[in-house]
């Protein structure tokens, strides 16, 4: 007996008689549904329909679990900021912009020529907001305001409501004075007197007021062994005040005057003195201070003819020359000083006792001549003669003294110190330049003991005892 396997149907063939053994195409058939599924399920381990989202979930440090519960409302979230980061207010505009092949800006798909930004070079004034700390200038705001920073003027503080000036505010050099009910304030100002101030008043009190110093301090009247010293009080000043005098870093003495002689002084030496304003409640100024020297053993002898004292070109305000003149009898040609081109002149009179001048202001001895044909400068005596630029105008020249500008008339006598003198911002007379004639010189020349001017030539004139 032959058994044969038919096939896939569980049936066998005996003697070529197919016999039914089992029937088992339903259950290959269900084999075959879960093949599939299988396959289906293996293809598809991976996919998940919020994958994006659990890719974006990590497991960090010590987690042992994650809550998923919480995953669709992330992923609702993140929608939502992934939909937002997409719009713009100016998306319209954007969506017109594009990149061509050739890597350039395009606007509604044209390629723009350039693409590189260039910063405008100026803006308009309309782009900035102005507000109350940043406000732009006008032209005529600008040529208003220098026209008054260059213009003179003055500023009155007594305007000013809320002024304060306690004491400890004051510095070196202030000084204050009261009168008539206020306080007028001021600076020292070396050399050159006090620069004023406005007045303006002061509620609180001030516990102490220092007085000004005196002004247009000089020495005058120099011999060998003593000098008068003159100055005039601060205009401002208006207190009883007294004067302290010192030599060098030493008080000689007190005065309630305006002049003060010093006395016991070696001859031929240059003395530093200081003269120190004190009022009335014992408050001292600064002090100013003046240079000058004695005279010396000798003195510069003029005996006409040939003999004069010869200036380079100088620049003064005034010029001081101490003398004793004297003048011939009667006759014209007797000069004191004259210049070469300035027209500033100073001679005598025919009758020889009285003086003429031009271009210039004349003092004798410190007193003011107002003619211009009658000034009397006394003869044989010690004097004290000062010209000055009419109206303070300056004086720039070439000068003989005792002498005409072509020396062909001169004056005798002594000569002892020739002074020259600038004015300051204030108008006083400050010392510029000191020739003294009572040291013999051993060249034909007198230097400035203050340095600040060329030497005076000597003609002829001989040096003789004082």
């Amino acid at each position: 007996m032959a058994v044969n396997e038919s096939g896939n149907n569980g049936k066998i063939i005996i003697n070529d008689t197919e016999i039914v053994v089992y029937d088992d195409s339903g259950i290959q058939a269900e084999v075959d549904q879960l093949e599939t599924r299988l396959n289906q399920l293996d293809q598809e381990k991976h996919m998940h329909s919020n994958k994006s989202i659990l890719d974006k979930i990590e497991q960090t440090g010590s987690e042992s679990s994650i809550d998923l519960s919480e995953i669709s409302n992330h992923e609702t979230a993140i929608n939502d900021l992934t939909t937002s980061s997409h719009s713009h207010p100016n998306k319209p505009t954007l969506d017109r912009l594009g990149i061509s092949s050739s890597n350039k800006l395009t606007i509604d798909g044209e390629e723009q020529v350039s693409t590189e930004y260039t910063h405008p070079e100026s803006h308009p004034a309309s782009m900035i907001t102005e507000d109350e700390d940043h406000r732009f200038v006008t032209d005529d705001e600008k040529v208003n305001w220098d026209s008054k920073a260059d213009a003179a003027h003055s500023h009155s503080l007594s305007d000013l409501l809320d002024i304060e000036l306690p004491p400890n505010q004051l510095t070196d050099g202030d000084v204050l004075v009261y009168s008539q009910g206020k306080w007028k304030a001021g600076k020292q100002n070396v050399g050159g007197g006090s620069l004023s101030l406005e007045d303006y008043s002061v509620d609180e009190p001030i516990r102490y007021v220092i007085p000004l110093d005196v002004i247009e301090l000089q020495a005058l009247n120099i011999t060998k062994n003593s000098i008068t010293l003159n100055w005039k009080p601060n205009f401002r000043t208006k207190d009883s005040l007294e004067y302290l005098v010192f030599v060098g870093e030493t008080l000689v003495g007190t005065t309630t005057e305006t002049s003060f002689e010093i006395t016991q002084l070696m001859s031929s030496t240059v003395y530093s003195f200081r003269v120190v304003t004190r009022n009335e409640n014992n408050h001292e100024s600064n002090g100013r201070s003046v240079v000058s020297k004695t005279q010396g053993d000798v003195v510069l002898s003029l005996r006409g003819g040939s003999d004069y004292v010869e200036t380079p070109q100088i620049t003064f305000d005034a010029m001081e020359i101490q003398c004793s003149l004297n003048p011939k009898v009667n006759s014209w040609s007797n000069y004191l000083i004259e210049g070469a081109t300035s027209g500033v002149q100073i001679y005598t009179q025919h009758n020889g006792a009285s003086y003429r001048r031009s271009g210039c202001e004349l003092y004798v001895n410190g007193r003011y001549e107002a003619s211009t044909s009658y000034a009397v400068i006394p003869s044989g005596q010690f004097v004290t003669v000062r010209i000055e630029g009419v109206n303070e105008a300056e004086i720039t020249d070439r000068f003989n003294l005792f002498a005409s500008k072509n020396n062909t008339t001169t004056m005798q006598g002594l000569l002892y110190r020739v002074k020259l003198y600038a004015r300051n911002g204030r108008g006083d007379l400050i010392l510029k330049s000191d020739f003294d004639f009572t040291n013999e010189s051993t060249n034909q020349y007198v230097t400035d003991i203050l340095n600040n001017s060329p030497a005076l030539m000597i003609h002829g004139s001989s040096f003789i005892e004082n």
